[in-house]
């Protein structure tokens, strides 16, 4: 019995040290497989998930290259700072600054459509923007050039791949956004890793942040 408890023990002790030892791979090689850089291609639309405004400036290069004809927009959960709002401070909200963007851009207006209200995460993005595109395009088969953050790519292809399977995919990531290879080596890329990171572990153990959670909480 106690040849069998030691054998037990050993056979945890390696697979525990087995999983650091990927783990660790990982995460240190995630400067090279967070990043999908798909070549662009024609497309039923272009969509910008939430997040840095940098990803609207590339969608509206894509737009102009006459790679699809509309920009699809989700509306992100907003808190306002309201301690900085009532000294004045700027408080747009993060899809009317998209907008901004993409208008000082040169993209006309009737060319965008904004869905969704109070997005709290990729998997509620994903959800929303499968209904607004069954509705507005219907459903079934179709391509879409997604546009994120470069570290955003391969969760956000996941997650959308997972919603709608019957979409084909092009990833490209914003190039006006700094994310090294070697990420340990940059401060904003360090960053970047260590939430994608965390964020891959919530989606894999099926608890993707929703609005109605955080609500609740």
């Amino acid at each position: 019995m106690k040849r069998l408890a030691a054998l037990l023990l050993q056979a945890l002790g390696a697979l525990t040290l087995l999983g650091l030892l990927v783990g660790g791979g990982l995460v240190l090689s995630a400067g090279y497989w967070l990043r999908m850089d798909d070549e662009p291609r024609p497309a039923d639309a272009i969509v910008i998930l939430a997040g840095e405004l940098r990803r609207a400036v590339h969608a509206a290069d894509l737009y102009h290259q006459g790679l699809a004809p509309v920009i699809y927009l989700g509306r992100p959960r907003y808190e306002p700072p309201t301690a900085l709002c009532e000294l004045g401070f700027d408080c747009t909200r993060q899809e009317d600054q998209m907008l901004l963007v993409l208008e000082r851009k040169g993209v006309p207006r009737e060319a965008v459509r904004v869905y969704g209200q109070d997005l709290l995460s990729t998997v509620e993005e994903a959800e929303s923007l499968k209904r607004q595109l069954d509705a507005d395009l219907g459903p079934g088969p179709g391509r879409l050039l997604v546009v994120t953050s470069p570290y955003h790519c391969r969760r956000a292809g996941l997650i959308l791949s997972g919603t709608m399977a019957e979409k084909e995919l092009i990833m490209s990531p914003t190039p006006y956004e700094r994310f090294d290879q070697k990420w340990w080596a940059h401060q904003g890329s360090s960053s970047a890793v260590v939430q994608e990171v965390a964020k891959f572990v919530f989606y894999f153990l099926g608890t993707p942040f929703r609005a109605k959670t955080a609500a609740a909480q």
